[in-house]
């Protein structure tokens, strides 16, 4: 008798567990939640719904008017980075306002964010960009373009049809550090600091740029960005590898993750591992990152290991 209560028990937690998963998942679809990863195949079959806008981010526009996925628009890698700023500030957000604008997006659009070349984190930087001023629908493209082309799928050199809009952001700065903030967690047991930058670059070994410094902020563990997070093909490592790696590493899913590199790029591709395929709850990009600490007049305050 005892036994089956017990299993009856079980079953009514099961049940429990499972109804609210699926309410979870109601709320998620009537927020309008959508997939921060997608495959090709999943862009081909939504090619055409009218909320969809494509976002190309490159750095040679000639070549993308010339092929690009239907309906795409361009963003330039330079002027991407203008609106992230060096760090010392959030992200503009009237600048980003008028470049959504620009290009025709509205805030019920569901953004889906694609690359020029297999690895480049500038689209996940845009990705981190469009959360950071509050734009929840918003996909990366698994594998980018290449993946698209590789699998012989449609190119166009026909512009897309932009229809002026007027976007208006709600910036979250729950995914923005700034320097003020690591040197406020630096001795927080609850707190990661994960530089992504190469082993070389951590260590002081080989500095990208020209900053006055080398080394990294102190207490930080190093985990190079892309050969952890992404395959050879520029495409996602599985939840299963990627959990593998930073638990390796205590960077663990109780602890918040201030990601950080040489300007808040590659630290934007670790930023989308941890936060949208793991699922870690507090992940937060440095921007200013070592191109703005290993800078700082007062180095005493802002201090670097080697």
């Amino acid at each position: 008798m005892q036994r089956s209560n017990r299993k009856l028990a079980a079953y009514f937690v099961s049940l429990f567990l499972l109804l609210s998963l699926f309410s979870g998942f109601q709320n998620a679809y009537a927020n309008g939640a959508v997939a921060p990863l997608v495959e090709t195949q999943w862009l081909a079959d939504n090619l055409k719904k009218q909320d969809i806008r494509i976002l190309h981010i490159g750095e040679v526009e000639n070549n993308f008017n010339a092929k690009h996925i239907p309906g795409s628009v361009f963003l330039n890698v330079g002027d991407l980075m203008g609106l992230i700023g060096n760090g010392s500030m959030p992200p503009d957000k009237a600048k980003f306002e008028g470049t959504m604008s620009r290009l025709g997006i509205d805030n019920d659009a569901h953004v889906v964010i694609v690359g020029a070349a297999t690895g480049t984190p500038f689209p996940v930087t845009a990705f981190w960009l469009m959360k950071a001023q509050g734009h929840n629908k918003v996909s990366l493209l698994n594998g980018g373009v290449t993946k698209w082309v590789n699998e012989n799928r449609q190119m166009t050199g026909e512009p897309a049809s932009i229809k002026a809009s007027k976007y208006t952001a709600k910036p979250d700065l729950s995914v923005f550090a700034d320097a003020k903030y690591v040197l406020a967690n630096m001795k927080n047991p609850k707190v990661a600091i994960l530089d992504v930058r190469g082993s070389d670059e951590y260590s002081g070994a080989n500095a990208i740029g020209m900053n006055k410094r080398t080394g990294h902020i102190p207490g930080a563990v190093n985990l190079d960005s892309l050969p952890t997070n992404n395959n050879n093909d520029g495409t996602f490592k599985s939840a299963k590898d990627l959990q593998a790696a930073y638990a390796a590493k205590g960077v663990t899913k109780d602890k918040e993750v201030i990601t950080y590199c040489q300007g808040g790029v590659r630290a934007a591709n670790t930023y989308f591992a941890l936060k949208h395929i793991l699922g870690y709850p507090n992940v937060k990009n440095y921007v200013g990152s070592w191109g703005e600490w290993g800078d700082r007049v007062d180095p005493a305050k802002y201090p670097a290991e080697k």
